[in-house]
């Protein structure tokens, strides 16, 4: 039995598409996402690059805000850091966020795990915009 794939309600990110990113579960402020090891993201030691592990550190906080903004309601990444703490070189990688406060401007925090080994931890900052 298949799954029917989570979508947001204002629209699927193209680059959840270019970078095969699935939305795991989203709800109450909390998301998983995962994405695939693919070789065109890596870097010239042939580990995943940073760049990419970012951006689903950055697609999963962004979920994880939209299950709590109110619908029709846009937000935006005002700030994020992230620290790597091990190389991925392959496998599926997945990404755990959740949002800390509520608000107009919601700090989230988030995790990177691959082979269940934190990889990667972030923080962000999302501000509601009109």
């Amino acid at each position: 039995m298949s799954t029917k794939p989570i979508r947001l309600p204002s629209g699927h990110p193209k680059i959840f598409d270019t970078m095969k990113i699935e939305i795991l579960r989203m709800e109450n402020g909390e998301a998983e996402l995962s994405m695939p090891f693919l070789e065109e993201y890596t870097q010239h030691y042939g580990m995943l690059h940073g760049g990419a592990i970012f951006t689903l550190a950055d697609a999963a906080c962004g979920v994880a805000v939209a299950s709590v903004a109110r619908e029709g309601k846009k937000f935006l990444t005002s700030g994020m850091n992230i620290s790597y703490l091990e190389p991925i070189r392959e496998g599926l990688t997945i990404c755990r966020a959740r949002v800390l406060r509520q608000g107009r401007i919601m700090p989230v925090e988030s995790e990177v795990l691959n082979s269940g080994v934190c990889v990667a931890k972030a923080s962000a900052i999302y501000t509601l915009v009109d």
